[in-house]
């Protein structure tokens, strides 16, 4: 077969997105993505052995219909919530992707050595997911080891690396398989069993490891301290009814759909994001300093009702909030009359006997809804910030993951609570034990994204985050699936999709920090390193070799 034809190499392309999307998708199918990169390593060797120069650029050719292919078929969905928003999602996360791997290939085009081109393939590669938890266009949804959500058992050392040492298992089966002599022709003189065997052995060993894990980690549950909870999903439409009902309204069913499993001994009762849509004046709320016949205040005294009967009751509540200063107390604070400024913000607000007890507002937000991404560039566009709770600007952030505490039979017990697409993030999410969570909680307004495969693979996240933290999630969403899920990653309840409901669960407050919890995401930072030691190598091997040939030249004459 000719491998230089055009149609050949888009085949190979095409192969290996198609490979990365059914990963994705399939349950139980995760497995296949250790053989995704394959067809771009032959890509990348077809390239080099052409001998054309700027490797880069023909890099970007060959591998952008991969990523292309494989961003479009995973996350199409966005698009029920924004055409435009979906159409750059998958453009430019599959550029990213692309220019990653192709400064790879070029690189490699200089280092000669298999064992230097995975360690900077995993360095390159890991550097850009960092970036991508990190910058101001924050999109980690696609990070290779987000890929074993729907299968945990098979990455409970996730407590010890997090998901980045997910993408790093991959890539070095990856890269194996592809030196294997079974799949390369070039490596014939290397003995065939030892290859297959170490390839079979990197494969195999991490599973049987997190086996073990599994079994531990069941073990050191502690079950000393219960609590009772029930997490409400009340199924508004965010289309056509969010916006329309008032905040009384919202309460009201709230309580509906909760008071059937409240009992004396339920602790916690958990709402999805936005659940009180309207935006509420934080100081107003909390000091209770608003006017009387405020329709965005009124449904309180609904939430204070309940609790004069169940005074042990702690609401979680999803809220739309601004707060007023006659100062200009962030960037994002936008002047509304002479003097007075307003910043808004997506809230998680802790509600009982006390009133509002505390809150945390969202702080890694989604670029170009939540967000303007490089403001002092595209500062300009603000007015296209999809409005959410009345506001048309970049909301505001919280400065540090708050948890929220209460006692359980004397027992002081402390939650925190990720907001929608803070449940992606690993190391956010361990912040929240880092300051003390026993129990983590997500809510979320998953509705947006209609019956698409989003809202599935936004709860098969929070799986992850159980394992990181070994910490029970309690996750509230709006629309698509609420549940409750164990400190192994094991979903013990769930609801059906576009359903009016509700759940009880008993789960236990946990004290021990987990390995990844202490130190974070220092997989990415080594890598770092890593990767501007490689790029420094790599842009000294022709004059290194300039040099060689020099003094052999010199050598020969004497």
């Amino acid at each position: 077969m000719n491998w230089n034809k055009w149609y050949i190499k888009l085949a190979l392309s095409v192969l290996s997105g198609l490979i990365l999307s059914l990963a994705w998708y399939v349950r139980g199918a995760a497995i296949i993505i250790m053989l995704a990169f394959v067809p771009l390593f032959w890509l990348s060797d077809i390239s080099l052995k052409e001998g054309k120069r700027n490797a880069f650029g023909r890099g970007i050719l060959l591998f952008y219909p991969a990523f292309f292919v494989f961003n479009l078929i995973t996350t199409y969905w966005i698009a029920y919530c924004t055409k435009e928003g979906a159409a750059a999602a998958v453009v430019a996360n599959a550029l990213l992707q692309t220019l990653t791997l192709s400064a790879w290939h070029a690189c490699r085009k200089q280092v000669e050595n298999k064992v230097l081109q995975a360690v900077m393939l995993i360095a390159f590669w890991i550097s850009f997911e960092y970036l991508h938890l990190n910058w101001d266009l924050t999109w980690p949804w696609l990070n290779l080891g987000n890929v074993f959500a729907s299968m945990p058992g098979m990455v409970q050392w996730y407590s010890i690396t997090g998901t980045l040492g997910g993408t790093v298992w991959i890539l070095i089966c990856n890269f194996l398989v592809y030196c294997d002599p079974l799949t390369n022709r070039e490596q014939k003189k290397r003995p065939r069993k030892v290859g297959s065997i170490v390839t079979l052995a990197v494969l195999i060993v991490p599973m049987l490891i997190s086996l073990l894990m599994y079994r531990l980690a069941m073990r050191q549950i502690d079950e000393t301290t219960p609590i009772e909870a029930v997490i409400v999903q009340q199924n508004t439409d965010p289309w056509n009814e969010e916006y329309r009902l008032t905040n009384e309204q919202h309460i009201q069913r709230i309580l509906d759909v909760a008071k059937p499993y409240i009992t004396a001994k339920t602790n916690l009762i958990i709402t999805p994001e936005s659940a009180v849509s309207h935006t509420i004046e934080m100081g107003a709320l909390r000091n209770h300093t608003f006017m009387e016949g405020d329709t965005r205040f009124e449904g309180f005294s609904l939430f204070d009702s309940v609790i004069a009967t169940y005074p042990n009751l702690n609401f979680v509540l999803g809220l739309s909030t601004v707060s007023i200063s006659d100062h200009k107390t962030s960037p994002v604070a936008i002047e509304c009359n002479p003097g007075q400024f307003m910043e808004f913000y997506n809230t998680a607000g802790f509600y009982n006997k006390k009133g509002l007890v505390s809150h945390y507002h969202k702080s890694r937000l989604v670029p170009g809804v939540e967000k303007m991404p490089f403001p002092k560039v595209f500062g300009f566009l603000e007015k296209a910030i999809i409005e959410l709770g009345g506001s048309n600007s970049s909301l505001g952030t919280d400065t540090a993951q708050r948890v929220f505490e209460f006692d359980v039979d004397g027992k002081k017990v402390r939650v925190g609570t990720g907001i929608c697409y803070e449940s992606i993030y690993g190391e956010l999410m361990g912040r929240f034990v880092k300051n003390g969570a026993n129990v983590l909680c997500v809510i979320t307004n998953d509705s947006w994204w209609d019956d698409s495969p989003g809202h599935g693979q936004h709860f098969e996240m929070s799986r992850l985050r159980a394992v990181e933290t070994r910490r029970y999630v309690l996750r509230a969403a709006n629309g698509g699936f609420s549940g409750v899920i164990s400190p192994t990653g094991s979903v013990l309840m769930r609801t059906k999709y576009n359903e009016r409901t509700a759940i009880q669960t008993l789960v236990c407050a946990q004290t021990r920090e987990t390995f990844y919890v202490k130190h974070g995401d220092y997989l990415a930072r080594i890598a770092v390193v890593l990767a501007a030691l490689g790029l420094l190598w790599t842009a000294l091997q022709p004059f290194l070799r300039r040099k060689r040939t020099k003094q052999e030249v010199q050598t020969f004459d004497r």
